[in-house]
């Protein structure tokens, strides 16, 4: 573009090609201008307000599994990541006809533990009357492929071998349960694709987690469910990634937009959580009962006029789901927490 200015002012060009090189300045200017501003008006502008403290960090190595707690993680573009290398949700456990299993059909998975070997070669699992077993974490690209749905997305893991069936089988007291475990070179679920939260996730991709990467709740929006039931609970049943203390209000995360950890680490909201069956499970016997969701049932559906409340489909609300904004860094236990609403 220096070139053509230099040309039109100088005297080697005739009067209409000086003429035509402005003109065409000007109108990359002008589209310069403009894209700049679309930029500018498309960027998110945030106004970052303290909120609280980052009390707690949960992964859960095996969807549907009891997770287990960390002091710090990175938050990365597929979901959070222990400093021990292990993901969250990226193992499933799919059944005899490839469908993926929850507490929703069998509670016990409630009591399954997951943790890693001193080595870091294996994933563990422990259940109760079980034997340890030990999963290699590095798993033989020569293993089949399990093409299967989850919650009508396709995507794909390694099935982690016939021992393991074996094991879960004798837990599950059911035939043809299997291990799936994704590694980068298989294909992520495209949130796009989803038909109720797609379009607030176009360019994101996820793994075995529902859709979105991170699951943050508050404790104060514990306290004021806590206080409306008999028989109180713990964050566990509620399966969050991210636990902030010290937020003044109940429920006023549901009015973030954004959420920074520390300094480097930006979260973006992409909907709020509804609830189901599976907070009915005692996360410490494996009994189904019907709270806390019964009481959330009570206050805690959105009205049809709020913009999650088709995708919710009247299912109530605690805590909200996010997608990672910025790039991958660590937070760790104790970071302060900002939003922007």
């Amino acid at each position: 573009m220096a070139e053509v200015w230099s040309a039109a002012w100088s005297g080697n060009l005739t009067r209409e090609a000086k003429i035509a090189a402005i003109s065409t300045l000007s109108v990359c200017g002008l589209g310069l201008a403009a894209y700049s501003l679309f930029r500018w008006k498309s960027s998110p502008r945030y106004d970052w307000q303290e909120v609280g403290k980052l009390s707690r960090i949960m992964i859960h190595p095996v969807k549907a599994c009891r997770g287990l707690e960390v002091r710090e993680a990175e938050c990365t573009a597929l979901g959070m990541k222990s400093s021990d290398g292990l993901f969250d949700r990226h193992y499933i456990i799919v059944d005899g006809e490839n469908r993926f299993v929850t507490m929703r059909q069998k509670s016990g998975l409630a009591l399954l533990r997951t943790s890693q070997s001193d080595d870091g070669k294996y994933l563990l699992l422990d259940a109760p009357h079980m034997p340890t077993l030990r999963v290699p974490l590095n798993v033989p690209v020569t293993n089949d492929v399990i093409q299967f749905r989850l919650w009508g997305l396709e995507v794909e893991g390694y099935d982690c071998g016939v021992s393991v069936t074996c094991w879960l089988d004798r837990y599950l007291e059911s035939s043809g349960n299997k291990l799936v475990c994704y590694t980068p070179d298989l294909q992520a679920k495209r949130n796009i694709d989803d038909p109720k939260w797609g379009k607030r996730m176009v360019h994101d991709k996820s793994v075995f987690q529902d859709i979105s990467h991170f699951h943050l709740c508050t404790v104060a929006s514990l306290n004021d469910l806590n206080s409306k039931l008999e028989n109180p609970v713990t964050m566990r049943p509620f399966r969050p990634n991210l636990v902030v203390e010290g937020v003044k209000e109940a429920w006023i995360e549901d009015d973030w937009k954004y959420v920074r950890i520390g300094e480097n680490v930006i979260l973006r909201k992409t909907h709020l959580c509804g609830r189901c069956k599976q907070t009915t499970v005692d996360p410490e016997t494996g009994v189904v009962g019907d709270e806390p969701l019964k009481t959330l049932k009570t206050y805690r559906c959105m009205e049809p006029s709020h913009l999650d409340y088709k995708g919710l489909n009247g299912a109530p609300v605690f805590g909200i789901k996010l997608n990672l904004q910025s790039r991958s860094d660590t937070i760790a236990v104790g970071d302060t927490i900002y939003a922007s609403s």
